[in-house]
C-alpha cells in the first residue's frame, strides 16, 4: 500500500471520528451551516428563531453603504443600525477621500478603502445636488446586524453567485446553548475560475425553549475575504 492510499485512509478515519463525536445538537448546527451555504433557504428558515439576529464583525469606518457610479461612490444606506450622526446622507456622491479620487473604485463598500482607528478623521469631498462640499469626518466603530428575512435574502443571493463551493467543518465546541464553530469555505465564481477561500469562526446561540438559532456572532473579518476581489 503506497503512502497516498495510507494518507487517504487516515483522512477517512479522522472524518468518521469527527462526525461520530458530535452530539445531536452539534450535528444540528452543522446541518444548519451546510444548509446556509447551499442556499437552501427553506431549510435555513426552519433552523432560525423568529427573533434571530446575525451580528457581523465590528469595524471602524464611516458606517455607510455605497455603490460605485461613474462619478464616485454614492451613499445608499447606513450599515450599523444606529444613529451615526454622519454628515453624509443618502444620495451624496463621494468623489475624493483625503484628496484622492475614488471615481473608479470597484470595491464592494467604501469601508474597504478607509484605514484608521476610531477617533481618527479623514477628509471627504462629496457632491450633494449641484454643490460640492469637503468635510472632516471622524471614524467610529460600527457593527452591521441582520434580522431573519434580511439574512435569508443574502443567503439566496450569495448561493446563486457561486459556480461551486466546498465547505469543511474543522471543529465545533458546545456548552449548553452556545456553539463555537470553526470552518473553511472555498468557492469559484465560474468553471475553472480562481478559487476564493476563507476560514471562519462563529459563535452560534440557540433558544433553550425551541433549540432554534437566535444569534450568530461572526469572528472573522469579511473585509479579508472581499480584499481577494481587488
Amino acid at each position: 500500500m503506497n503512502g497516498l492510499n495510507i494518507k487517504y485512509i487516515f483522512c477517512i478515519i479522522l472524518s468518521i471520528s469527527f462526525l461520530a463525536s458530535q452530539s445531536r445538537k452539534e450535528q444540528s448546527i452543522i446541518d444548519f451551516i451546510e444548509a446556509r451555504y447551499s442556499a437552501n433557504t427553506d431549510s435555513v428558515r426552519s433552523f432560525l428563531d423568529d427573533d434571530f439576529i446575525y451580528y457581523h464583525i465590528p469595524f471602524v469606518g464611516l458606517g455607510i453603504d455605497t455603490k460605485s457610479t461613474n462619478t464616485g461612490l454614492a451613499v445608499i444606506g447606513n450599515t450599523s443600525f444606529v444613529d451615526t450622526n454622519s454628515i453624509l446622507v443618502n444620495g451624496d456622491v463621494i468623489i475624493m477621500i483625503n484628496d484622492s479620487k475614488v471615481n473608479n473604485i470597484s470595491n464592494y463598500n467604501i469601508e474597504n478603502i478607509i484605514n484608521g482607528s476610531s477617533g481618527d478623521s479623514i477628509k471627504v469631498t462629496y457632491i450633494r445636488g449641484d454643490n460640492t462640499f469637503s468635510s472632516m469626518i471622524y471614524l467610529s466603530k460600527h457593527q452591521h446586524k441582520q434580522a431573519l428575512e434580511s439574512f435569508i435574502k443574502d443567503i439566496k443571493i450569495y448561493g446563486e453567485r457561486w459556480f461551486e463551493y466546498d465547505l469543511e467543518i474543522l471543529d465545533i465546541f458546545s456548552k449548553k446553548n452556545q456553539f463555537i464553530v470553526y470552518y473553511e469555505w472555498e468557492g469559484i465564481l465560474f468553471e475553472n475560475g480562481p478559487a476564493y477561500s476563507y476560514r471562519s469562526m462563529e459563535i452560534i446561540k440557540t433558544n433553550t425553549s425551541n433549540n432554534r438559532v437566535y444569534s450568530i456572532d461572526a469572528l472573522w473579518s469579511e473585509k479579508q475575504f472581499k480584499d481577494q476581489f481587488k
